[in-house]
């Protein structure tokens, strides 16, 4: 885990300007809260903030590595590189030396096979390389976009990092967010490779950003790619097994004691076991598991149509069953009402507010605790998406709409323009035209769909709606934990998000995957591995603690933030509206609605004052 920012140049000599990107790093000293290092060049100036995780003491980044010929690059990395014991192996039979661990080896593998080194890594990663003798600079993400890196153009030149604050922090940097940039923050989908802010981007999921003194680049060197299933439902979950364990096993090579966030669903089970498993193989552990839940219990304090029943009694069971050292963590909701906490939450989350901001506040609340013990956790997140559990599956009026499956799945319960937007005024909302805004990226996603010639009808559009889910929920789950997780100093690493498992899961028919019922494909690979309770419990989200003192609570804060005459949000809300939502009474079978409109209003003003950013509207 780590940070990374920087500067490149060619009309500037930049010998004389460390000082930018020591500010820059500043931005990012929680994500590396170990060790700084600074890389100078005539035209480049770039650092690393570094979290100690594999080989604790070594390879100090950025890393400068010679080849065999005297060829010379400079690379900083963020993430891990999880077959790099393998790659450093074959690339010292080639005749590469070492010192180093992940980060160098990746170096070397540039070296070697030049910008076509990122296939031949294993990980989650965003790595910058700088080829001076090519005067090349290269921006990599790994296949599924775990890891973020964003670019903007500055000047004559362009700025790069880890999050966007890292770029804000630049003196050249524009914070300017026009309707485009408020469209993606408002519609409840996100655009490839768009981020926020005007003129900057994010490097695209199994992409890479070239730069050279001709221009900007981009090209993608992995994408899903349709192709016939083969295998029947046997052979498919022994399948699904195998490549579980293989993911699991490579995510716990840390040097530092793992463990494991338990919910005592199946899709934390799975990965709790899976890792205990492997460390007594190993003849480590025992595995830290992990539980976090609120004062009386999740259900009566969570109004809402996700929640089924209290985690904390199915997540003993499982740390019981699979013998791992198990913490329960009761917090009070009151913390997720500090004002300093829930900005924070903003800043950690890659800089963007979201409608359900109490999931990223008790997850950072976690990782503070976590810290203490472990700096790496595995998580479950994502097997939703990757085993294609999703909302209105049965429903044919969701899977025939002409729109994204999620928004079509909960139309009864949101306003017309989409989750968290029934606070803001009219006149905003009807320039935004966010259901116009909507069906053209909906359109343009389907246009992306790798398609399987000769499919039938139903798995066609079981195809697409698998794909759009994948595209919309697992880039933006993944920046939103690694934020939250990495303001904390805990390294988050999701089983789930492994590009094998993925690739292979698109192409199971949609009959498959479903059968057996919701997730019937994991719950028949986890059979041997968990109790039969959680293996048949219903699906239940991360516990958020919303109770009616918690609401009362929201509104005092809102009606102060109202109250200011300065509040950047003022500008786009309906204040008649809010004023009738704060004295509004409170209504359990409303409640879910009505807080994700408070709290996304509450959100997007502190967004827009930490980041001092300029609406162009």
């Amino acid at each position: 885990m780590g940070g990374i920012a920087g500067w490149l140049d060619f009309e500037r000599d930049l010998s004389t300007y460390r000082g930018v990107v020591l500010a820059q790093l500043g931005t990012l000293a929680p994500r590396g809260p170990d060790d700084e290092g600074v890389f100078v060049a005539p035209h480049l100036v770039a650092g690393h903030r570094a979290r100690a995780v594999v080989e604790r003491g070594r390879a100090k980044q950025p890393v400068t590595a010679r080849g065999p010929g005297g060829e010379q690059v400079t690379l900083l990395l963020d993430g891990q590189v999880y077959n790099w014991r393998d790659l450093r192996a074959e690339l010292a039979a080639a005749g590469h030396e070492f010192t180093g661990g992940d980060a160098e080896t990746a170096a070397h593998a540039y070296l070697r096979w030049g910008s076509a080194f990122a296939e031949r890594l294993d990980g989650m990663f965003a790595i910058v390389v700088w080829d001076a003798d090519r005067e090349r600079l290269l921006l990599v993400r790994d296949r599924l976009g775990v890891k973020p890196l964003f670019y903007q153009r500055v000047g004559g030149g362009l700025t790069f990092g880890s999050e966007p604050k890292a770029l804000l922090a630049h003196p050249l940097a524009t914070r300017e967010v026009d309707a485009e940039g408020l469209r993606e923050l408002l519609a409840f989908t996100s655009t490839p490779g768009r981020a926020v802010f005007r003129h900057m981007r994010r490097v695209l999921p199994g992409g890479a950003v070239e730069v050279t003194r001709d221009g900007v680049t981009e090209h993608r060197y992995w994408e899903l790619t349709a192709a016939p299933h083969p295998d029947d439902r046997e052979t498919t979950i022994a399948r699904v097994r195998e490549l579980l364990d293989a993911s699991v096993a490579r995510q716990l090579g840390a040097d530092t004691p793992p463990g494991v966030l338990l919910s005592g669903g199946v899709d934390s089970s799975t990965v709790a076991a899976l890792a205990a498993r492997e460390l007594a193989r190993r003849g480590a552990g025992p595995l830290r598991t992990y539980t976090i839940g609120y004062p009386g219990g999740a259900a009566p304090n969570t109004p809402g149509p996700m929640r089924s029943a209290e985690d904390a009694p199915f997540a003993a069971a499982v740390a019981a069953h699979i013998g791992a050292e198990h913490t329960y963590l009761e917090l009070d909701p009151a913390e997720l009402l500090d004002p300093v906490a829930r900005g924070s939450a903003v800043a950690a989350q890659q800089d963007m507010p979201v409608a359900a901001p109490q999931f990223p506040a008790s997850l950072r609340l976690l990782c503070r605790h976590i810290g203490a013990h472990s700096n790496v956790v595995l998580a479950g997140e994502q097997a939703d998406t990757v085993f294609a559990s999703f909302m209105g599956m049965d429903d044919p009026a969701v899977i025939g709409a002409d729109t994204y499956p999620w928004i079509a799945a909960t139309r009864d319960r949101l306003p017309p323009a989409g989750l968290g937007t029934g606070l803001f005024a009219p006149d905003l909302l009807a320039k935004l035209d966010l259901p116009g805004y909507l069906a053209d990226a909906y359109h343009a996603d389907l246009a992306r769909v790798p398609r399987l010639d000769g499919e039938d009808r139903t798995e066609a559009r079981m195809r697409e709606i698998y794909f759009l889910h994948l595209q919309g929920w697992q880039e933006f789950g993944c920046a939103l934990d690694d934020g939250v997780s990495a303001a904390e100093g805990v390294e988050l690493r999701w089983p789930y998000c492994d590009h094998r498992l993925v690739q292979y899961l698109y192409n199971v028919p949609w009959s498959m995957k479903t059968s057996g019922g919701p997730k019937g494909l994991l719950r028949a690979a986890a059979a041997d591995l968990l109790p039969a309770s959680v293996l048949n419990r219903a699906p239940s989200q991360f516990p958020t603690g919303r109770s009616p003192a918690y609401v009362q609570a929201l509104r005092r804060e809102a009606a102060d933030v109202l109250s200011d005459p300065h509040a950047p949000v003022r500008r786009l809300v309906d204040l008649p509206a809010v004023r009738r939502a704060l004295r509004a009474p409170f209504e359990p079978a409303r409640a879910w609605r009505d807080l994700t409109d408070l709290e996304l209003v509450l959100q997007l003003n502190q967004w827009l004052t930490s980041t001092a950013a300029r609406l162009s509207l």
